[in-house]
């Protein structure tokens, strides 16, 4: 869990205007670089996430109007494994904690 979140850390810190540039126009990515510019490496994080959830739901983004179909259509494959491989570890590894707390519980 704790090298996923490292590579998290990194990739969020090395990637994130570059990910932000390939949706310039996404209204959704657009409004949360204004709320987290700011924030340091915990705004990337967020940042990176939202980006993430956008590329993993793109037809929910899409049909409320917060994402253009091209610029999603467009996103580097690269770049999209990338994100979508650590949402898919993160979501994995909660999944794994919260199952392990009720099926193990500490007496």
């Amino acid at each position: 869990m704790a090298l996923t979140f490292i590579t998290q850390c990194y990739v969020a810190q090395k990637y994130t205007e570059l990910f932000e540039s390939f949706l310039s126009n996404c209204k959704y990515v657009i409004d949360n670089r204004k709320i987290y510019r700011f924030a340091g490496l915990p705004g990337k994080l967020i940042r990176t996430g939202s980006i993430s959830a956008v590329l993993a739901t793109p037809k929910l983004f899409i049909w409320r109007g917060l994402a253009n179909a091209e610029e999603v259509k467009a996103f580097s494959r690269k770049h999209r494994r990338i994100l979508l491989c650590l949402l898919a570890l993160h979501l994995t590894l909660l999944s794994a904690l919260v199952l392990s707390h009720f099926l193990f519980p500490v007496k």
